[in-house]
């Protein structure tokens, strides 16, 4: 077997029927199951970063699916079979171990961190307001601040979900941001720009990602990233008394943190009320819903336009062009059944 930190085959790297693969993979479903003869087989959906597969073992299923559970790293080995035009991976062995580099396990963004960190710094340093800029300034000179903000995910399923995943949404919604304020003269540019780099600030908190899966936190859960970013503003406010007008525009900034969901049912306690906090919700739900589509879009057939399954978060099918590679699966997360539960508040977050 391949050492503990060598990860052997990515579920990139199973394209071709017939090939044997060994690999270390992160188990995100278990299901012992029985055939229609009867005969029980355990069903497996194995990860990495890349993407995901499925695994069927059917020798021995039970005495194998007590050997793990999920959540668990497994060392597999197996031989890719085409099944109903997917590949999955016919398993002949399956082994527990330590999880290696969670970096195998846990997708990254296929943009450059450091160039986005450059970017979001050009922002932050074109706000010229002094009470903005000073926040700004004291908030990402904080090292566990920045460090988290760099690395943190945006979402636990739905958006940004991965590794560097808030650092490309908040510089994405700022880009946006800039653009609305040179079309519509009446936004305060500097105030919606701070609003957009800081409106998810809170997530680095709210999820965990030393480990796959994505989740949340204790203090997540119970709080809430809105709340957690409003502490965190909260925290750097005491450096900023001797500013002038500093109160009015954290007001006014906080609004925006607050508001951002746009309404009640999706998690903001308060609506937006200010043009700046109306167009944040508006670009922010953006962004999330066209990386949403993005990652759709690497479920269908490439070269040419199909349907997505029914999607529950949007109430509809999607005919969108294809990005999926012959031979890689569909992300079985985003697609549901017709009459399966309508779509729930708070998703996108």
């Amino acid at each position: 077997m391949r050492s503990s930190m060598e990860k052997g085959h990515f579920v990139s790297d199973i394209t071709t029927p017939g090939i044997t693969i060994e690999g270390i993979f992160f188990v995100e479903q278990k299901r012992l199951l029985d055939t229609k003869n009867g005969l029980p087989y355990l069903a497996l959906t194995l990860s990495d970063r890349s993407g995901r597969i499925e695994g069927r073992v059917w020798e021995n299923a039970a005495g194998f699916a007590d050997l793990f559970e999920v959540g668990d790293a497994v060392f597999v080995k197996g031989e890719v079979q085409l099944f109903r035009e997917s590949l999955q991976v016919k398993l002949s062995g399956l082994k527990k171990v330590e999880v290696p580099d969670p970096s195998f396990f846990l997708p990254v963004t296929s943009a450059d961190p450091d160039a986005l960190w450059s970017e979001l710094q050009r922002f932050t340093k074109g706000v010229k307001d002094p009470v903005l800029s000073g926040l700004l300034g004291f908030i990402f000179r904080d090292r566990r601040i920045a460090t988290a903000f760099r690395a943190a995910p945006a979402a636990k399923r739905m958006h940004h979900a991965y590794i560097g995943g808030l650092l490309e949404h908040s510089v994405s919604v700022a880009r946006n941001a800039v653009q609305v304020s040179r079309l519509y003269s009446q936004i305060d540019r500097d105030l919606l720009v701070t609003g957009a780099i800081l409106h998810d600030i809170g997530k680095i908190d709210e999820l965990r990602y030393d480990a796959p899966p994505i989740d949340y936190t204790d203090k997540g859960r119970l709080l809430g990233h809105i709340a957690i970013g409003l502490t965190i503003v909260d925290g750097f406010c005491p450096l900023l008394e001797d500013t002038a007008g500093a109160d009015e525009r954290i007001s006014a900034l906080k609004h925006l943190i607050l508001s951002h969901h746009g309404q009640r049912e999706f998690g903001s306690p308060v609506l937006p009320m200010t043009e700046e906090a109306l167009v944040l919700h508006l670009i922010d739900d953006l962004d999330a819903k066209l990386n949403f589509l993005d990652g759709l879009k690497k479920t269908l057939p490439a070269g040419r336009r199909s349907w997505t399954d029914f999607q529950r978060t949007l109430d509809r099918h999607l005919f969108l062009p294809g990005l999926r590679l012959s031979g890689e699966g569909a992300d079985e997360e985003t697609g549901v059944d017709k009459g399966e539960t309508p779509p729930q508040p708070g998703l996108w977050d």
